[in-house]
């Protein structure tokens, strides 16, 4: 185990406080490796019908008719295309430069876009490179107040999710300038570069669904042919259509390009089976232990954004491994499975979840964060694995808080009772007690104050 260490310093020499007027207080959140935890002895059963309906919801874009598309589109998780008129009326999003979008700027995001001539563009398409989906066509972020605690960097509001490569998609409608597509993805629908994304065929489809699925292993598994200088790191999460090979070791997984009419094409890549979770991949404590170890300490993504994970997709990801389909969004997720609410005392949550709880297979949620319950500690405090970007903090400075008025700090803000709101970063993916940020003078809030609910997602 090892200690995350954070040192506070309330004055600083921007204010011209003298050193010996600093007020420091140093908090240690504990942390454990991947193999500091229990894991499992037993193996947890997955039924062919759950794998079934993996695979069904992940293809479920190529299976929407045309004609029904937009009878059923606000079905759909994400923003509807009235969305851009709202972003055309709010000049309260803040840019890159922490400025307010200028009017003319959303103008020509919003002028962008024909809602006259929806749809103009229903065909079925594919993921070819690891992209983002987009609440609006620009790469442009969207960032609350920078001052707020727990605003700015990385909370882009535009930024819906990652899509990894090999994703199916119904194509639904271009910008005029073709540079940015409206479409469903198995997730959520929003809008996604043109350049990272191919037209499939009935050929193309018929030949991708093979019936065969395997799930990477890592973030690290390299898919090339020797035909093309075009390479792809396939992700955790990713589904990979595949064949068998001569080598009775290997297996030839599908990975889509495009051509310069931007149809669709696959190339074969050979990959060791050893670096792929077939439909027999045990869930034991031996394969979880594995996967643990290749996400644990990679830095958190809002959003999925830079190619990283946030709390819900680092737990998506995990469980796509066996093809057992999550909702992208975290508060939909809780709504899997067998549901507890999480009320009362500190010691009544955490008895609930040592006594209900099953380790791997239960998460656990606070407002707007997701942490999967992992066993307990050797104090019996239960453990989580989570990306999370920082606990809250709160403190009083009264000097800090005056000069806050004049001198507004990213990340910081007054509360109406006067202390001071920010946030304590961890940033990454990380196995800690659901105590984590007690402790502290009251300085970090602990993250078991706030989890309200818990739910088992295998007991359907």
């Amino acid at each position: 185990m090892r200690y995350i260490l954070l040192l506070l310093i309330f004055c600083s020499l921007f204010f011209s406080c003298k050193n010996e007027e600093r007020a420091e207080s140093i908090q240690e959140i504990e942390t454990f490796g991947s193999k500091d935890i229990t894991y499992p002895q037993g193996e947890a059963q997955i039924s062919d019908a759950v794998q079934r309906k993996f695979i069904e919801n992940h293809f479920l874009p190529w299976e929407l008719q045309s004609a029904e598309v937009l009878g059923i589109l606000d079905s759909f998780p994400g923003k509807k295309l009235t969305y851009l008129e709202n972003y055309l009326r709010d000049d309260e999003w803040y840019g890159e430069n922490k400025k307010p979008h200028k009017k003319f700027l959303r103008e020509e995001i919003v002028n962008n876009v024909d809602m006259v001539s929806f749809p103009n563009f229903l065909k079925k398409g594919i993921v070819i490179a690891h992209t983002n989906l987009r609440r609006l066509p620009t790469n442009r972020p969207g960032f609350d107040l920078y001052s707020k605690a727990g605003e700015g960097y990385p909370f882009d509001y535009f930024q819906e999710t990652n899509l990894w490569a090999n994703t199916p998609l119904q194509l639904l409608h271009l910008t005029n300038d073709k540079q940015w597509c409206y479409l469903i993805s198995p997730y959520y629908k929003g809008w996604v570069a043109m350049h990272d994304l191919a037209i499939v065929s009935i050929d193309f489809i018929e030949k991708w669904q093979t019936s065969n699925y395997a799930m990477p292993l890592s973030d690290k598994l390299n898919l090339s042919n020797s035909a093309s200088s075009l390479a792809l790191n396939a992700k955790m999460g990713m589904v990979l259509p595949y064949e068998e090979s001569k080598d009775t070791n290997k297996v030839f997984a599908y990975y889509a390009i495009t051509d310069e009419l931007q149809n669709a094409h696959f190339l074969k890549a050979e990959v060791d089976k050893s670096l792929l979770a077939f439909d027999d991949y045990e869930f034991n404590g031996v394969h979880l232990k594995q996967l643990v170890s290749q996400l644990q300490g990679r830095p958190y993504g809002w959003g999925g954004n830079l190619e990283n994970r946030d709390c819900s997709s680092m737990i998506r990801d995990l469980f796509a491994t066996y093809k057992i389909w999550l909702p992208r969004d975290s508060e939909d997720q809780i709504e899997v499975g067998n549901k507890f609410e999480l009320a009362g005392s500190i010691e009544q949550k955490t008895d609930l979840i040592k006594n209900k709880g099953i380790p791997f297979q239960t998460i656990l949620r606070k407002k707007g964060h997701n942490m999967l319950y992992v066993g307990n500690s050797p104090n019996e405090e239960p453990l989580i694995f989570h990306a999370i970007w920082g606990l809250k903090t709160s403190y009083s400075n009264e000097e800090l808080a005056n000069n806050l008025k004049s001198y507004p700090i990213e990340g910081i803000h007054q509360n109406q009772d006067g202390r001071l709101s920010g946030r304590y970063i961890i940033g990454e993916a990380v196995i800690t007690s659901v105590l984590a940020g007690a402790g502290n003078n009251g300085v970090t809030i602990p993250l078991i104050e706030e989890i309200y609910a818990m739910a088992n997602i295998l007991e359907r």
